[in-house]
């Protein structure tokens, strides 16, 4: 039972589906709207998701190290996703979460092949992009890229899936604009707050992504990731005076409101509090979905 549950639940770390799930279906949104293919693509993109996690613990263990090792040597494990340290203690193999990597990456051709056909081939080319994005984000962890790995995958890489699943010729340059919310929250900001409990352990093996930079230059966790909460916000205001958002979308006010005293509890307990970080973060792209269907 354990076993299934790692790779049923553990390995994919469904947490971050309502991230990019959302991405995913305001993409569709802003080409047209949601439809039948919109759902295949959530469906797809989210197959692609699991598989991109999975593949993430196999290569934090087998390739980068980082996962590997006595309990103070590796990463920390999180009570919202879990997949750090399951290989480390014997739950399942490294050649077991290869595999289930693979079938989550094989399950999600199936909706992505029809839509080739339904719609257009560009979506392949999103598609192959998106499942290459995890080892870009591996590998990203030791030098400067590792928050703009995640935050292409779930922003740009998302939202043009859900484009191109209902249009063969989509107003992209649109979707991209509207991509960078959902990417700041999960990536910049969240990120900074995720690889907090790992930076002691994984510097001393070589990362060097802004987020671990924050914990070695000292620099306070709640200012750094408060910052990027103001910028998000302020530039969702700026989507709106474009009118690429509608003003509805201004819902997602009220989680990135909520987060920040959060924030700031963090200092009493920090593992307890992240949990509830992420549960009032994933709001924040479900209310910027609804806004916009709401006057869509």
């Amino acid at each position: 039972m354990t076993k299934l549950k790692a790779h049923l639940w553990t390995l994919p770390r469904w947490f971050a589906a309502p991230f990019f799930g959302a991405s995913i279906l305001l993409g569709s949104v802003l080409a047209g709207g949601i439809n039948a293919n919109a759902w295949l693509a959530l469906i797809a993109g989210l197959l692609v998701m699991a598989g991109g996690h999975s593949f993430n613990s196999f290569l934090d263990y087998a390739w980068t190290g980082l996962d590997k090792g006595e309990i103070e040597d590796r990463s920390a494990e999180k009570d919202y996703c879990g997949g750090q340290n399951i290989i480390e203690a014997g739950i399942v193999t490294v050649r077991e979460v290869a595999i289930n990597a693979i079938a989550w990456y094989l399950l999600s051709a199936v909706p992505i092949i029809y839509l080739a056909f339904a719609v257009g081939w560009p979506i392949i080319i999103i598609w192959i992009i998106g499942m290459l994005v995890t080892f870009w984000y591996s590998w990203g962890k030791f030098n400067w890229t590792h928050e703009m790995a995640l935050a292409v995958g779930v922003g740009p890489g998302s939202v043009l899936l859900g484009m191109f699943a209902v249009s063969p010729n989509p107003p992209w340059g649109i979707g991209l604009l509207a991509s960078v919310p959902i990417a700041i929250i999960l990536s910049y900001l969240g990120l900074a707050l995720d690889e907090w409990p790992d930076a002691e352990a994984n510097l001393k093996k070589g990362v060097k992504s802004v987020a671990y930079m924050v914990w070695k230059y000292g620099v306070s966790l709640e200012w750094y990731a408060s910052t990027w909460l103001m910028f998000l916000l302020i530039y969702q205001l700026f989507l709106i005076q474009l009118n690429i958002f509608n003003p509805a979308t201004a819902l997602a006010f009220i989680p990135a409101a909520a987060l920040i005293p959060l924030l700031v509890m963090m200092k009493g307990n920090f593992r307890k509090t992240m949990g509830a970080i992420v549960l009032v973060a994933a709001f924040y792209p479900i209310l910027l979905l609804v806004g916009q269907i709401i006057e869509g």
